[in-house]
């Protein structure tokens, strides 16, 4: 946790054109800093668990928790079944792809589009069509009800933020306290195209006229699998 927030810092410092009259963290100071990080982490997985729950629900999310894989395709064939959903994308995963065929399986009126299977130039119209998506987070930030998405391994960031409704995977033991642990968690060489996500996408002008999906879904469904 130091070392990445010292590096943010001394590149912040190098790259200000006027030298800053703020000393640099003293040993006591840095030791209040991390005591006052820990202090806020939840004692037990429990209460982690249930606050990434109350940050996410809080934001306008959904969230169910499972106890394993099997679970996933019959709730997301549940929640949609009264829709009139015949077709969705998924990001390139194994667990997004084989989720997908169990779908099918359930109901054979529904197919799918693996959106690294469309050339660039197709991509955006064929998805922009498309009002579902299921794609799997790399990470859950706790204290933030945010998910974390490592785009290099996926491909294309498409599906999460062109369909009306994402169904958004996430495996339990992601989970972190805080932005911190996931600094010292991610590969920094596959993580040059993270984006968080928190919550459905919304944004207001100055008439405070509030409107969804502008940047994103209009509903994010996080299924967090519990093995």
């Amino acid at each position: 946790m130091n070392n990445s927030r010292d590096k943010i810092l001394n590149r912040i410092r190098q790259a200000t054109s006027v030298a800053s009259d703020l000393p640099n963290f003293s040993e006591e100071t840095d030791h209040v800093l991390k005591q006052k990080i820990e202090d806020q982490i939840p004692k037990n997985d429990n209460a982690l668990l249930n606050q990434f729950k109350i940050e996410l629900e809080a934001l306008s999310a959904e969230f169910y928790l499972v106890r394993d894989q099997i679970e996933i395709p019959s709730l997301i064939h549940k929640i949609f079944k009264d829709s009139d959903y015949k077709k969705f994308s998924i990001s390139n995963d194994q667990d997004c792809q084989s989720i997908a065929k169990k779908i099918i399986e359930i109901d054979s009126n529904c197919s799918y589009i693996n959106a690294t299977d469309l050339k660039d130039h197709q991509r955006k119209d064929e998805l922009a069509n498309i009002s579902i998506a299921l794609v799997k987070a790399s990470f859950a930030v706790a204290d933030i009800g945010s998910l974390v998405f490592q785009y290099d391994q996926n491909g294309t960031s498409l599906p999460h933020f062109l369909s009306d409704c994402v169904f958004a995977l996430v495996e339990r033991k992601q989970l972190l306290p805080n932005q911190f642990e996931l600094l010292n968690k991610i590969d920094h060489n596959k993580s040059k195209n993270m984006v968080f996500m928190a919550g459905p996408s919304r944004t207001a002008d100055i008439e405070k006229v509030l409107v969804l999906g502008a940047h994103g879904p209009r509903r994010l469904i996080v299924i967090m699998v519990n093995e």
